[in-house]
């Protein structure tokens, strides 16, 4: 009797490699939230950090700084500003935040119209660090650069 030595044919699969068809099947998509600071040194480069969630974002700046994160699902990028908190009814404090294009914030801030902090938030003052004074203003101006910040809530995940 003659035997078949044809090559057997082999399931998809089982290769030892996943098939196309499931690598394809289930995209991955980068974390969406950019928290990037300044190096210590010229020569290095910015530590950035990415965040799937908002939350997680302003929590990385309360902790660490910066004041701002971007957003990177859009096109162009827009930025988030944490420009304080405020006290919620559920005794928690949510983040008072306003965005803009990264192109408009770029220019905002290099010319100096919107400063912006690179210090993690700092209970006691209820301020970025590195602006504590902030709340000291005595002018009478509605220029909105001295705002008043402050909160008596608790900050999630402090």
């Amino acid at each position: 009797m003659a035997r078949n030595k044809s090559p057997r044919k082999r399931k998809p699969g089982q290769s030892g490699q996943p098939s196309t068809t499931s690598r394809l099947s289930r995209p991955v998509y980068p974390k969406r939230f950019l928290v990037s600071s300044p190096p210590e040194e010229d020569e290095d480069a910015p530590a950035e950090f990415f965040y799937d969630s908002q939350d997680d974002a302003v929590r990385h700046c309360v902790h660490l700084g910066p004041q701002f994160f971007l957003d990177t699902q859009f096109y162009p990028p827009v930025v988030y500003i944490i420009r304080g908190f405020e006290a919620t009814s559920t005794g928690d404090s949510e983040a008072i935040i306003e965005h803009m294009p990264a192109d408009e914030f770029l220019v905002t801030t290099e010319l100096g119209l919107m400063p912006v902090s690179f210090s993690p938030w700092d209970k006691h003052t209820d301020n970025w660090e590195d602006r504590p004074d902030e709340l000291d203003c005595d002018c009478d101006c509605d220029c909105g650069q001295h705002a008043d910040f402050r909160f008596t809530g608790k900050i999630p995940g402090l």
